[in-house]
């Protein structure tokens, strides 16, 4: 699985998403690369090889406003990766 987090200089919460990220790759046992960009958006997205995971996780409702929390992205990861 490849995972890569895009993210805004500006913006530097993308270093809580990669941190949530990260650990919940790790308590999943999934096998990752997980690298780290940046782009121009300005909130952090992760892409889950080749899917915008961010964008489905915030329409779903599964985010807290602007942030993605640890249990909604552990949620996507096992959908994503089984």
């Amino acid at each position: 699985m490849e995972i890569g987090i895009l993210y805004s200089r500006k913006n530097r919460s993308h270093l809580k998403t990669a941190e949530i990220v990260r650990k919940a790759v790790k308590n999943l046992g999934i096998t990752a690369k997980i690298t780290e960009r940046d782009a121009i958006n300005g909130l952090p997205r992760i892409i889950v090889d080749g899917y915008d995971l961010t964008t489905q996780l915030l329409k779903a409702g599964n985010g807290t406003g602007n942030s993605i929390t640890f249990d909604s992205i552990v949620k996507a990861l096992e959908r994503t990766a089984w």
